[in-house]
């Protein structure tokens, strides 16, 4: 299942896509391909490196300041960008929530799409 999202970081509206199992909470990618953060800073939410921390956390997600460890809903937030990763976590809640795809990912986890 892959979602679009969008959200605001620092400086502007920042957009992507998340990719979900068919759970429907399990991430198996996520993709912010537009965006107006600071290069170096905010600007790590395209790096493949962090990006990659995202595969196999679950929904819902909170990131974190420092590491987050083994926790499966929790990413490391971006050093020295908080906003942007305060950002990425408000775009997650929004998106996966009851106003946006909650009800449709609802549906996933019960089957109902399969």
């Amino acid at each position: 299942v892959i979602l679009p999202i969008q959200g605001y970081g620092l400086w502007g509206i920042m957009y992507g896509f998340v990719a979900l199992d068919l759970d429907g909470e399990t991430i198996q990618a996520i993709k912010f391909y537009q965006h107006t953060e600071t290069a170096g800073l905010g600007g790590e939410i395209q790096n493949p490196r962090w990006t990659a921390t995202w595969q196999g956390k679950k929904l819902p997600i909170d990131v974190v300041k420092g590491t987050a460890g083994s926790d499966v809903h929790k990413v490391d937030g971006l050093s020295g960008a908080t906003l942007t990763s305060n950002g990425v976590e408000n775009t997650f809640t929004f998106w996966t929530g009851d106003d946006a795809f909650g009800p449709f990912l609802a549906k996933v986890r019960e089957g109902a799409l399969n």
